[in-house]
């Protein structure tokens, strides 16, 4: 599969989405864009340059772009790091997910800058089974246990906090070996409160080559 961010979505892609949806969110200041490769590094600029050009002076933003790591958390890490001293709240993006909209990442904005930590979630509707044996294969019987669905969160982006929150979390998770797969997980790590913001509009991630036919339906709805 090609690069999933560049991807056509009608016509736009992730990445273009996301990157507009920040532009017209008037809060934010600064963006630092986390790159794979120098071939997409190319191909996300033209992208940006086009946009920019059809913006007015108002919605351009002040840019970095940093090369990320092999992991999630490594890249992370580096974008974190790549903000000037000044910048001291952040709220990190994962451009899979294109349909986030600029009134929500405007709601995150004035939360984050109160001194909190908060994510894009949504709460739980499907039954959550756990299953207690060792898995062979799912279609073989084992034992399960339900779980009480009730204040679980699926976590989305964008997520924020406080800059020194999250650099203190993943230093931590670095120093301890501990794999995470959201942000949110290194503001565990430090004990801290997080929020949650439900968008109330769907704010789906793309992975696999079939998600992108729910991306077409909601583009062109």
């Amino acid at each position: 599969m090609e690069d999933k961010l560049l991807h056509p979505i009608g016509d736009s892609n992730a990445f273009k989405r996301s990157y507009e949806a920040f532009l017209q969110t008037d809060s934010i200041e600064w963006l630092v864009i986390v790159y794979k490769n120098d071939s997409q590094l190319s191909k996300l600029k033209v992208l940006c340059t086009e946009v920019n050009e059809q913006s007015p002076p108002a919605r351009q933003r002040e840019m970095i772009w940093v090369k990320g790591g092999e992991e999630r958390q490594d890249s992370v890490w580096a974008g974190l790091h790549a903000f000037p001293d000044k910048v001291t709240h952040v709220l990190v993006h994962d451009c899979a997910r294109p349909f986030i909209r600029s009134t929500t990442i405007a709601l995150m904005v004035a939360e984050v800058i109160q001194g909190r930590a908060v994510s894009v979630a949504r709460p739980l509707k499907d039954t959550l089974r756990l299953r207690t044996g060792p898995i062979v294969d799912p279609i073989l019987p084992s034992i399960t246990r339900t779980i009480d669905r009730s204040n679980h969160w699926l976590m989305e982006t964008p997520q924020g906090a406080p800059k020194d929150w999250l650099s203190d979390g993943f230093k931590k998770a670095r120093e301890d070996g501990v794999f995470i797969t959201d942000d949110m997980a290194v503001i565990e790590l430090c004990a801290r409160p997080i929020g949650m913001i439900d968008p109330g509009y769907p704010n789906p991630k793309i992975t696999t080559p079939e998600d992108f036919f729910y991306a077409e339906f909601l583009a062109q709805s």
